[in-house]
C-alpha cells in the first residue's frame, strides 16, 4: 500500500518504521526537518517538511497517489483537520487520526476513524489493576486460565488466527468493542490497537 503519515512524532516515527519494514510505500510529512532522525535507520520511505494542513505540502508528500492517510502529529485540531483535508479534497478513503483528548475523540468519532491513545492505556492498565483481565473455568479435571492481553503494537494488522501464541498458550479470539468475543476460526478482520486478545493456558 501506499501510506501517508502526517506527523513524525514518536507514535508516527514506529508506525512508519514498522510499515517501511513490512513492505508499504511510506511517505512521512512534518513542519520540522528535525523530526527526521525520529525514524529508524532502516526506514526506506520519504520524507517531506512543511505544513500538515497546506495542500501544496500534502501533494509533495505524495498524498494524491495514497491508499491510506494517518494523521499523528501531536496535536489533536492538527490531525483533525489532516483528516478532513485528506477525505473531503483528495478523496482517500482510509483516513486514521491519533486523538489524545478523549472528549475530542467521543465528539468526532463519529465523523472520522479515530484512535484514542490515553483511552487505550487507561482501559489497559485499568485491567491489570483490578484483574478485570483473567478468568479460570475447570473442564474436567483441567483448569483453564483465560486472560485478556492488549494486542502488541507488532500484531497491529494481522489475524488472529495467524499469531503463534506463547509455549502451552493458544489464542481464544477477540474482545473487539461493540461485538465482544470473536472466536478466532470466525474472524476476517484485521487486528486493531484497541482490540484485547484472549489467551487460554492449562494451568492444572
Amino acid at each position: 500500500m501506499n501510506i501517508l503519515i502526517a506527523g513524525c512524532s514518536r507514535t508516527g516515527a514506529k508506525l512508519a518504521g514498522e510499515l517501511s519494514r513490512e513492505g508499504h510505500d511510506v511517505s512521512v510529512v512534518d513542519p520540522m526537518v528535525s523530526s527526521q532522525s525520529l525514524l529508524p535507520d532502516d526506514y526506506t520511505g520519504y520524507f517531506t517538511t512543511g505544513i500538515l494542513i497546506d495542500e501544496d505540502v500534502l501533494r509533495n508528500a505524495g498524498i494524491e497517489n495514497c491508499d491510506a492517510v494517518a494523521a499523528v502529529s501531536d496535536n489533536d485540531n492538527i490531525n483533525i483537520m489532516v483528516s478532513q483535508v485528506a477525505k473531503t479534497i483528495f478523496g482517500i478513503g482510509t483516513v486514521v487520526a491519533s486523538l489524545q483528548d478523549s472528549a475530542r475523540e467521543e465528539k468526532f468519532g463519529s465523523l472520522i476513524t479515530t484512535v484514542c491513545p490515553t483511552n487505550v492505556a487507561a482501559s489497559s492498565i485499568k485491567g491489570y489493576l483490578l484483574r478485570q483481565d483473567a478468568g479460570r473455568v475447570t473442564l474436567g479435571s483441567s483448569t483453564l486460565d483465560i486472560r485478556l492481553m492488549p494486542v502488541p503494537d507488532h500484531l497491529v494488522g494481522y489475524r488472529a488466527k495467524e499469531i503463534e501464541a506463547g509455549k502451552g498458550e493458544a489464542i481464544l479470539g477477540v474482545f473487539r468493542a461493540g461485538q465482544g468475543l470473536v472466536l478466532c476460526a470466525d474472524d476476517q478482520q484485521l487486528l486493531m490497537e484497541t482490540d484485547m486478545l484472549a489467551v487460554v493456558k492449562i494451568v492444572d
